[in-house]
């Protein structure tokens, strides 16, 4: 479990609203003031069609407690809008200008499943097609009002999408909710069996280690995410990941990753952390367990080896 984090995140909503808004007001058989007396008449009038939209995990999360299966029947046009926006070519603005889930998924530069950190979902540039697929947090078939809400589209790759579907009966962690910190408050680590876990996987199995100040709900939520995600189960296939891990551990001791960094500091490395990375083969540092597949269970290893 990743977050979605990135530098101008809240401009990349504001994008995502006016291109929704301009298709309505240009293209749609509805007009703006409809959808916004539909929210309204559902909502109250402290809500509007943007504060929609653009509204932050904790708030989709207090619509969907209060609104669950007692929305409006008009909102599946919001369904309607979302089919258009990850399948077709129809959502374009005045100008003619595409914007799908494609354009969404780059702007937000992940490459790799949040919900599993297994999976990667690049795009492709020419065909615009797509390894990865969007998410609803909370499933359209049972929250149409949420079906084009920012925040409430998460990309992942197929299997989690597939894993997920529409269960809502628990509370999970959004990736986009800073609220909660799963890379810090859950550590992957290992519990070793027998003398073999030098050479064999079978020496060791892989343990999950909790933040002791870690509260009761978030705790709950990361549980939740490992048990109905099957990830204890699909982390079991990467066990060599960790075999590799301990016997680097046993051959790149202190003194020789300092040895190989003089002699390589300025042509191959540029910083301690590049020569880690190769060492490793996942990025270390916590803003950056993003990027690669498997990088949080190899530094949370790594870490507990003292090879980082």
């Amino acid at each position: 479990m990743t977050q979605i984090k990135h530098p101008v995140l809240e401009r990349i909503a504001q994008e995502h609203y006016q291109a929704i808004k301009k298709y309505i007001v240009n293209r749609s058989t509805y007009n703006i003031s409809m959808v916004e007396q539909w929210v309204q008449n559902c909502f109250g009038n402290e809500w509007n069609f943007q504060k929609l939209i653009l509204a932050k995990p904790h708030e989709l999360e207090l619509l969907a407690n209060q609104y669950k299966s007692k929305c409006c029947n008009v909102f599946g046009y919001f369904e309607t809008l979302y089919s258009y926006l990850n399948q077709s070519d129809k959502f374009t603005d005045q100008d003619d200008k595409p914007y799908q889930a494609y354009e969404l998924i780059v702007k937000l530069g992940v490459t790799v499943c949040p919900y599993c950190n297994r999976n990667t979902i690049y795009n492709l540039r020419y065909t615009k097609r797509r390894t990865s697929e969007l998410d609803h947090f909370y499933p359209q078939s049972k929250y149409p009002f949420l079906a084009i809400s920012f925040y409430n589209l998460i990309p992942s790759c197929k299997v989690c999408n597939k894993i997920k579907l529409d269960n809502d009966d628990k509370e999970y962690i959004n990736p986009y909710d800073m609220r909660f910190d799963p890379n810090k408050n859950m550590k992957f680590s290992f519990k070793l069996k027998d003398a073999t876990f030098y050479h064999s996987v079978d020496g060791f199995k892989i343990d999950y280690k909790f933040n002791q100040k870690i509260s009761a709900d978030e705790k709950n939520r990361i549980e939740n995410n490992l048990n109905d995600f099957e990830l204890k189960d699909l982390y079991q296939n990467h066990k060599d990941t960790i075999l590799e891990l301990i016997q680097k551990a046993r051959i790149y001791n202190d003194s020789y990753i300092d040895e190989l960094f003089k002699n390589y500091e300025g042509t191959l490395f540029k910083n301690r952390e590049d020569l880690l990375r190769l060492i490793t083969c996942g990025y270390i540092n916590d803003e950056d367990i993003d990027k690669r597949p498997l990088s949080k269970l190899i530094k949370d290893i790594s870490q507990e080896l003292g090879l980082i």
